[in-house]
Formats: structure tokens, C-alpha cells, sequence
């Protein structure tokens, strides 16, 4: 997002490269008194996410839940998230398909956590950023704060257990044809021999359902900037 255009206060703060507890109190003050409120409010704090590289304690919650808030609550259709919210989300904190810094990949997670219903395009986008991370060209914020192993680890299984939440069913792992993909690419990229017991587990629990787990798609799974919706879309 570079060449960004910051009115005020969020010129200020971009202005010194770091935001602490003062620059979040004056954007709920005067930048965002009653929260984030179109997609150029949210714009303006991914935009401030990436221009700023030092953040306080304060900063990671304050983006994380008024976005979540925007997207999932606040923005139509309430409730949910559509096909339209998730490909812009995704195009958004992403550069080459991988999530670029952990404060944005704690957004789709916790975006995913609040919303009762996401289209499997978000699903599978997220469980990609665990393949991402064990190629030989490792890239994206998963790669960044994992903990090195050439196996699915205990890290790699909290992570995915965060995404698939809701697909255990009686012992089964109800999957979508997309999901299950990801799920067996991950693990035909991973050292079988390190592998933690229970990601066997979880493979052999797997049930692919004849559609989508949750909303049908409508468009490919994994949108790229070669792929145009505008925040007037989302806005309508």
C-alpha cells in the first residue's frame, strides 16, 4: 500500500513509523469514533499496519477486533462472510498469495472465529498459508513465526484446528473437495517421518463431503490481484 494518502491523525502517526497507545486513542477519538465504518476506514489501518514497523502491545487487538467488527458485523450483508468480503480480505493483507505480517493473519483467524458462516474459499486460503510455509521457497507471516520442523508439528496442528473448528463431527473431519485438498497437499509436502501422531490422525479422520462444507462458491478459491472487486462491490 505504498503511496497511501493519510489524512488526520493517521498522517501523524504514519508520519513517525510506530504507533503506541496515544496514536490508537486518537483514532478512536477522531479518525474512528464510531468504529471502522467503510472500506476506506479499513483501508487506512491496514495501510497504517504496513507503514508503521514498531506497534505497541495495544495495536495488534485494536486492528484485529475493529476490523473483525467491520467485516463480519458491520458491513452487509451483517452476519456473515461472503464470497465478495473474503476475496477482498484476502487480496488485501496478502502479497503473492501468503499473508504478509501476523497481525493480519490473527485477522483472517479471527474473522473466521467470529463469523458463523465464511465461504471455503477463506478456509482453504488459510490452511494454504501452512503449505506456503513448508516449500522449499518458504514465504508469508505463517513461515515467519513457525516453529522450524520438516513435519506437521504441534504449532501446524493448533493452527489448522483454529481453522477447521467446525468441521469435526463425531470423531470426522467433514471436509469440502477444496479443503481436503490443501489438507493433502500439506501433507505430501511434509517429512512423513516427523510428523506428530496426531496429524495422521486428522488425515485418516477425513470425510470429503460432494459440496462446499459451508457457502458454494462462486469464484476460484484463491483470489489474486488479477481478480477486480472494488470496495463499491462490497459497499452495495
Amino acid at each position: 500500500m505504498s503511496g497511501f494518502r493519510f489524512s488526520f491523525p493517521a498522517c501523524v502517526t504514519a508520519g513517525k513509523g510506530r504507533i503506541d497507545a496515544d496514536d490508537i486513542l486518537m483514532l478512536r477519538r477522531y479518525a474512528f469514533p464510531e468504529g471502522i465504518g467503510s472500506f476506506d476506514d479499513a483501508l487506512t489501518l491496514l495501510a497504517l499496519n504496513e507503514e508503521c514497523r514498531e506497534h505497541g502491545p495495544e495495536w495488534a487487538s485494536y486492528f484485529v477486533e475493529s476490523l473483525t467488527m467491520f467485516l463480519v458485523r458491520d458491513c452487509a450483508p451483517r452476519g456473515i462472510v461472503d464470497e465478495v468480503k473474503a476475496g477482498w480480505l484476502m487480496r488485501t493483507i496478502t502479497t503473492d498469495c501468503a499473508v504478509r505480517s501476523p497481525v493480519e493473519l490473527e485477522l483472517l483467524l479471527h474473522v473466521m472465529e467470529v463469523a458463523p458462516e465464511v465461504p471455503e474459499s477463506l478456509s482453504a486460503f488459510a490452511l494454504d498459508q501452512v503449505r506456503l510455509a513448508l516449500q522449499v521457497d518458504a514465504r508469508g507471516a505463517y513461515h515467519a513465526i513457525r516453529p522450524a520442523s520438516p513435519g506437521i508439528a504441534v504449532h501446524d496442528l493448533a493452527y489448522i484446528w483454529r481453522v477447521l473448528r467446525s468441521a469435526l463431527d463425531r470423531g470426522r473431519l467433514m471436509l469440502s473437495p477444496l479443503e481436503t485438498v490443501v489438507l493433502r497437499e500439506i501433507d505430501a509436502l511434509a517429512d512423513a517421518s516427523a510428523h506428530h501422531p496426531a496429524w495422521r490422525e486428522m488425515i485418516e479422520a477425513i470425510v470429503t463431503l460432494d459440496r462446499p462444507r459451508r457457502a458454494l462458491r462462486s469464484a476460484p478459491w484463491l483470489i489474486t490481484n488479477d481478480v477486480h472487486s472494488s470496495s463499491d462491490e462490497l459497499a452495495a
